[in-house]
């Protein structure tokens, strides 16, 4: 029910841009529509959805600051028309568990980093109750959450482009600082489409095991690896096996829940109080 309010939202501001914004804002989108084509609706509405999340990081909900965040991210996607066409398939397995726990993925290479993160985390089952970290070659990035300092920039803000990946190349998403859940991420491929590639044309191809279990990394290693040694710990907590999730991967499942947990993960870092963490 929440992420249909959100979509709702983001189509009536969508409807109000298209016909009421600013002559400058109608011809730079008389320029996304000469490259774009069809795909200009799902642009305009990308753009929308990342000007609305520097609105509320910046506690500023001005329509003057707004139509001017949507211009400049507008101008940004047109010269960025050709990457907007490739898809990035990758390989994403849980550090120590990686025969287990994996999954090979189809994303659009023209996303920002906290979209990866939330992809990620939303094909392990992730809660987004902790902070995130991706770390590569051309540095770390985390959520808007995470102390300025330990931060090369905030992962809404670079886009996975931006860091010239190859295939072969590899590189990491931490979650949860205090239980060490590490995802240890290999490019596969990278492909130019006809078409341009959209988050919502994502596919999970692949996949091992379920999701993680929150706050709970040591047993669910226990559990793979040591069963004897899991079941006496987990009655020694006073708790049984109906107690966590055993499902195994399912790819039809999985790739139906995929674009709502996604909203779900993106709503929980974008739009929730700072406080809170």
């Amino acid at each position: 029910m929440l992420m249909e309010h959100v979509f709702q939202c983001v189509d009536d501001i969508y409807d109000e841009v298209v016909n009421h914004g600013s002559d400058e804002l109608k011809r730079t989108i008389c320029d996304l529509e000469k490259i774009a084509g069809h795909n200009t609706p799902s642009v305009i509405k990308k753009g929308i959805m990342l000007s609305m999340t520097i609105c509320f990081n910046q506690v500023q909900f001005q329509d003057e600051l707004f139509e001017g965040l949507l211009q400049e991210n507008l101008e940004y996607m047109i010269r960025h028309i050709p990457e907007m066409k490739k898809t990035i398939q990758l390989r994403v397995s849980l550090r120590g568990l990686e025969k287990e726990m994996n999954r090979e993925i189809i994303l659009p290479y023209f996303i920002t980093l906290a979209d990866l993160a939330y992809a990620v985390l939303a094909i392990f089952q992730a809660e987004g109750h902790h902070l995130f970290k991706i770390e590569s070659n051309c540095g770390r990035f985390g959520c808007e959450q995470c102390d300025q300092e330990m931060l090369d920039d905030y992962a809404a803000n670079v886009f996975l482009s931006d860091l010239h990946l190859e295939k072969d190349h590899q590189f990491s998403l931490w979650y949860d600082f205090g239980e060490d859940y590490v995802f240890d991420i290999e490019v596969l491929n990278i492909q130019i489409q006809s078409d341009l590639f959209v988050l919502e044309d994502s596919q999970i191809i692949a996949g091992k095991g379920y999701g993680i279990w929150e706050d709970e990394h040591e047993l669910l290693e226990m559990y793979y690896k040591n069963y004897d040694e899991f079941l006496m710990r987990i009655e020694d907590y006073g708790l049984d096996e109906d107690d966590f999730i055993f499902n195994e991967f399912d790819q039809d499942i999985a790739n139906e829940m995929f674009m709502e947990d996604f909203e779900f993960l993106r709503h929980v870092y974008e739009d929730q109080d700072e406080d809170l963490w």
